[in-house]
């Protein structure tokens, strides 16, 4: 009986600490060789006043936090 408590325990641990919301995953919205700048402006714009969590890098690539990518889909798609 201590044993599947101690197990149970050990399980639950391993099982929460591959969840981290903390982490934040992009994926790319916006690829700058196959877009205007006009677009990419646009985009910039657009996910702004959503207050939608982006990163634009210095090439120009925008990139959109993998959580935030439906609400980005349906506000500036």
């Amino acid at each position: 009986m201590i044993f599947k408590k101690y197990l149970y325990i050990v399980f639950t641990i391993a099982l929460l600490s591959g969840c981290n919301p903390s982490e934040k995953n992009y994926q790319l919205w916006v690829d700058p060789a196959t877009s205007t700048q006009e677009t990419v402006d646009s985009s910039i714009e657009r996910l702004t006043k959503a207050k939608i969590d982006f990163i634009v890098h210095e090439n120009g690539s925008i990139f959109v936090n993998e959580r935030d990518i439906d609400k980005a889909i349906m506000c500036c798609s």
